[in-house]
């Protein structure tokens, strides 16, 4: 009985500080230690940043799929899929060395105006909340065409700062990889214009990857009824929620409706789902269909697989087989929430 006593008092410790994570970062070529580190789950309102003497400490976030990130402007960016058996205690940055303008052998054709147009759509969305969103460090972008590949490609060697006034956010994202295909327009039958710049392309798709950290743009705002309103209203139409959804096989008990072939079909027909461990992973029966939301948002999904595997959360692991279209696809960064959000 002592025993067993005795052997709880020592345990219950151990489980408390396994959950939350400390550690020291510095420099990695002088040694100082670095203030002001950001360190956070990817995807999530969960983080916090080192303080004058390079510590930290975090509770952590109780979901396998969101990466460990630690990132300071000036130094390459590390991450860690499993914070819980890494040793911070002396985590040493790399600064980022400078590197010698790219020399291309086919000049961009389009003008930045041009580009960053294509880019904010792209990237932020084009929906009614996308318009509540600013780009606060959008000259720190670096874009390029190339009329040889027809490709539009971004990045940026420091986070992406997004202000999201419709849901009260400011996004830092890291734009690890973005990327706009297109194909030539015909332009016989169009007037050349010298004041207008002329469409010479049409977007076929696009897709960017990166990570995510949300906090409050705020903090006297975040408990304010519109603010609830406007998150709720954003989660009901996400592309997490969708997938998240098709994953838990309620797809058709919120409202849902898919479409294959312009006929509404049973989802236990084309979808399978299947748990294994914290993820899904779920069937397809074909490579395209629409879906119907219950405010009646039409979007689509195409894809290249026939199986997606899918997180808690609703993230979609094996993205590159996948591309949507429509309403979904209009949301972008915009309509992204974090993924520790519950609807409340």
């Amino acid at each position: 009985m002592n025993n067993r006593v005795l052997f709880l008092f020592v345990f219950i410790p151990f489980i408390i500080n396994a959950q939350s994570i400390k550690g020291n970062i510095t420099d990695a070529t002088s040694n100082e230690p670095l203030a002001s580190v950001n360190v956070y789950f990817s995807g999530t309102s969960k983080g916090t940043i080192t303080d004058f003497n390079g510590d930290f400490e975090i509770s952590y976030y109780e979901n396998s799929q969101s990466v460990f990130t630690v990132s300071l402007l000036g130094y390459v960016t590390q991450t860690f899929s499993d914070p819980l058996n890494t040793d911070f205690s002396n985590l040493k940055l790399q600064p980022k060395v400078g590197e010698l303008p790219a020399v291309y052998l086919y000049p961009d054709p389009w003008s930045r105006k041009k580009k960053e147009k294509y880019f904010i759509n792209q990237f932020i969305g084009t929906t009614a909340i996308a318009k509540e969103c600013s780009i606060l460090n959008l000259d720190k972008v670096r874009m390029r065409f190339n009329p040889i590949t027809k490709k539009m490609t971004a990045y940026a060697e420091e986070p992406v700062l997004i202000e999201n006034r419709d849901l009260n956010y400011l996004v830092t994202y890291n734009l690890i990889d973005f990327e706009i295909s297109f194909e030539e327009e015909n332009l016989e039958n169009i007037k050349i214009s010298s004041s207008i710049e002329i469409p010479t392309h049409y977007m076929i798709s696009s897709y960017f990857v990166g990570s995510a950290f949300f906090k409050e743009l705020n903090e006297k705002d975040s408990k304010r009824g519109w603010v609830r309103r406007h998150r709720k209203r954003a989660y009901k139409v996400s592309e997490v929620r969708l997938f998240k959804l098709i994953a838990q096989s309620r797809f058709e008990e919120e409202g849902y409706q898919l479409v294959f072939d312009r006929k509404k079909v049973a989802v236990k027909d084309h979808i399978r789902s299947r748990r294994k461990g914290a993820l899904y992973t779920v069937d397809f029966r074909e490579k395209r269909y629409e879906v119907i939301d219950s405010q009646n948002f039409q979007s689509a999904i195409y894809l290249d697989a026939p199986i997606l595997v899918i997180s808690d959360a609703g993230n979609v692991l094996n993205y590159r087989v996948l591309k949507t279209g429509g309403f979904v696809s209009n949301l972008k960064v915009s309509g992204m929430l974090p993924l520790d959000y519950k609807m409340e």
